[in-house]
């Protein structure tokens, strides 16, 4: 038995490096901050750094002329525009800063040229609470830029990396831009520490009612399921970690872990190794489902080792996004150094009826994308379920080899599933449209296949190998050439759903052992089969996003076979949308998302 003491605290194990700077106002003086940037009024009072602008940015940086590259700048600050700092900033006020925009509802870093931001490097989007406090880290190493969120009064956590294309030595500090009234508690400079010796390589959830979970055994968390989770760690360091082991915690109170100190014995050096039993989490009645939520993993190893690492665990079955709402944290970024970006959401096209906006990775207006592009457009985590299926609708205009050859593409863009560096191209079922032709300056390796040439709105189904289930993220990645540009790639209404036929290993009364949905999405009309373990009732429910009750029957035997036309009970064609389905018995019942298209 290991008896031990556990004492955690707040701040990133980074922050225990030596502190070069620091300030907490108390003094109620910062007139020997200097001004950078624009004009602006800073001041200190109660204890706190106030700042003021009207339309402009205005900045402030410690005394002392402090020029560094590799350091983490941290504050505490809130404002109802924007919580914002600063670094590598120049002579010439080029440099980079970080903000959160509550206005915006965006966590996004920008370079700074010449006093001008420019354009995103990394964005997180979000429904970020206005007027709240927020505790921000951001370290720099070469140019590796990492960005942290935390909401203390929400218990929110956020990270967003990205590549800074000029790093260089600078001069860093607070900002405002377009805020009557911004404050800070305090502020900080510390040196840059390399990265730990461990990084997260693997998530996987198992609820398949035996051991320790307590679910349908679909691989999707869901609420009221207590599932076994593994964590896999990666020791990218130069020696091994000796007994190893790992504490848990839920940073909610409605998701609980029961097992949280797990072992993971002896990590060599450069491998991976999974918890040796499994983690426990539990998510309450009630919780809410299609969203992630945050835990801290807290290592130990002999030698007096400790690190800690965030991960965001999905709750709830697939994803629907239709780019009417941006209170996902979709991530828009380049792929690698040197390559250019060019995903936005944007309003020139749209595929939702009764929407407005699509992603696109083109343009900000109506003009061609950009050469020389290597980008990613990256979901947030979510329950890829067994057997699942994926479908998106997308609209592209991309460069082709030559109008005599419709399979050859000089530009274009694929799809990935997977989790942190993991990740396997997937395809239609009819496979890509396109190959990228030989040779070529783009990204991508000839013979790759892409979407690529021109054709308007259409629906894509991917092929999801069975191996891919559980959490994972989403991505769709475009390149282009050094030569030759279109209007570009948009991609809008994105589901992720159940599968279309669900076998359970179970036979007792009662209990639903074989269902079978199709097709899913759908548009007229979808067929439900259903295998029961006796010949008793069982009902089906069909109920909207709102929880509004549009459809429900009952039917007696063990198996029955349901071909619903997409009525509502007073025999009104329902709008396209997401429903989801409850099918129960006395002994069981099982949910599953079905998608309207049309």
């Amino acid at each position: 038995m290991r008896l031990f003491l556990l004492v955690i605290f707040t701040l990133s194990a980074i922050t225990s490096a030596e502190i070069i700077f620091y300030d907490d106002f108390e003094d109620n003086y910062i007139g020997d901050w200097i001004p950078q940037g624009q004009s602006g009024t800073w001041w200190a009072a109660d204890g706190k750094a106030h700042g003021s602008t009207s339309n402009n940015w205005s900045a402030i940086s410690p005394p002392g002329n402090i020029l560094l590259e590799n350091c983490v700048v941290e504050a505490s600050g809130t404002a109802n525009h924007t919580v914002a700092v600063f670094f590598r900033l120049d002579n010439t006020d080029s440099g980079i800063n970080a903000t959160v925009s509550p206005d915006h509802d965006i966590a996004v870093i920008r370079p700074v040229i010449n006093g001008v931001p420019g354009d995103a490097l990394g964005a997180i989007y979000h429904d970020f609470p206005s007027g709240v406090w927020y505790d921000v880290t951001f370290s720099c190493n070469g140019d590796s830029i990492f960005y942290e969120i935390y909401i203390p009064s929400t218990g929110e956590h956020f990270s967003l990396s990205v590549i800074d294309p000029s790093p260089h030595p600078g001069e860093c500090g607070l900002a405002v831009g377009g805020e009557s009234h911004g404050q800070y508690e305090w502020f900080s400079i510390s040196e840059f520490v390399e990265p730990g010796e461990l990084r997260l390589s693997g998530l996987s959830t198992d609820d398949d009612n035996q051991g320790g979970s307590s679910g349908n055994g679909n691989w999707a968390f869901e609420v009221t399921e207590e599932i076994e989770l593994g964590i896999e760690l990666h020791n990218f360091g130069e020696e091994p970690l000796i007994n190893t082991f790992a504490v848990l915690q839920s940073m909610d109170t409605r998701l609980l872990v029961s097992e949280a100190v797990q072992d993971y014995g002896t990590i060599p050096a450069g491998q991976t190794c999974w918890n040796q039993y499994p983690f426990l989490v539990y998510a309450s009645p009630g919780t809410p489902e299609d969203e992630t939520y945050p835990f801290r993993i807290n290592i130990f190893a002999d030698g007096g080792f400790y690190e800690c690492r965030y991960l965001e665990l999905p709750l709830g079955v697939g994803l629907f996004f239709d780019v009417e709402s941006d209170t996902f944290p979709w991530t828009m970024s380049f792929m690698e150094t040197g390559w250019q970006n060019n995903w936005h959401i944007t309003s020139l096209r749209n595929h939702t009826p009764a929407g407005s906006h699509s992603f696109k990775c083109g343009d900000n207006g109506a003009g061609d994308y950009d050469n020389h592009l290597f980008c990613s457009l990256t979901s947030p985590w979510f329950n890829l379920p067994l057997d699942g299926n994926l479908s998106f609708w997308i609209w592209v205009d991309a460069q082709i080899y030559s109008a005599l050859d419709q399979e050859l593409a000089m530009d274009g863009g694929l799809v990935q599933l997977g989790q942190f560096d993991n990740w396997l191209t997937v395809e239609p079922f009819s496979g890509y449209p396109f190959e990228i032709v030989q040779p070529t300056s783009g990204p991508f390796e000839p013979g790759t296949g892409v979407f690529s040439g021109f054709l308007g709105w259409h629906l894509v189904n991917m092929n999801i190998p069975v191996e891919i289930k559980g959490p994972r993220q989403l991505r769709f990645i475009f390149g282009s050439d050094n030569a030759g540009t279109r209007e570009g790639w948009y991609v809008d209404d994105i589901h992720v759903t159940g599968p279309t036929v669900i076998e359970e290993h179970h036979s007792r009364p009662g209990y639903l052992e074989r269902i079978s949905v199709y097709p899913n999405p759908f548009s007229e009309s979808i067929s439900i089969s259903v295998q029961t373990g006796d010949e008793g009732e069982y009902s089906i429910r069909v109920f909207d996003l709102s929880g509004r009750l549009v459809y429900e029957t009952m039917f007696s035997g063990s198996n029955g076979t349901l071909v619903w036309g997409t009525t509502d009970m007073n025999e009104c064609i329902l709008p396209a949308g997401v429903y989801t389905m409850l099918l129960e018995t006395a002994g069981c019942s099982r949910s599953i998302r079905l998608v309207k298209l049309f």
